[in-house]
């Protein structure tokens, strides 16, 4: 990777993790100063869906791409079947397990696209 397109990808990204835990902090903030009637506020609910929309997103991508190449069969499917283990509320540990011996399973019997 050339230098000043790194430099400036982790700069975005510092940038925008600052930005994130600040406005997380304003709002927290806002949202303890506006009252005790349990309302969630319209630009919380927005933040929130918005983690869940980024964390899904670097889970699609670092699931289907193996640096620039598209990923292979065992990647794609492990990375499937921990997603829809924690879907259903599986533990962090159990979803990694299934994940990895999904992968691994897939891999062992030379199954790919």
């Amino acid at each position: 990777m050339e230098t000043i397109p790194f430099l400036l990808a982790l700069a975005g990204l510092a940038g925008g993790t600052f930005l994130m835990r600040l406005l997380g902090v304003r709002l927290g903030a806002r949202a303890r100063a506006g009252g005790e009637d349990g309302e969630v506020s319209a630009a919380r609910l927005w933040m929130d869906r918005a983690v869940v929309v980024l964390i899904l997103a670097v889970a699609v991508t670092g699931g289907l791409y193996a640096g620039r190449d598209i990923a292979d069969a065992g990647h794609v499917l492990g990375v499937g079947a921990g997603m829809t283990a924690s879907l259903l509320k599986a533990p962090m540990l159990v979803c990694v397990l299934l994940g990895m011996a999904v992968c691994a399973l897939i891999r062992l019997s030379g199954w790919s696209w």
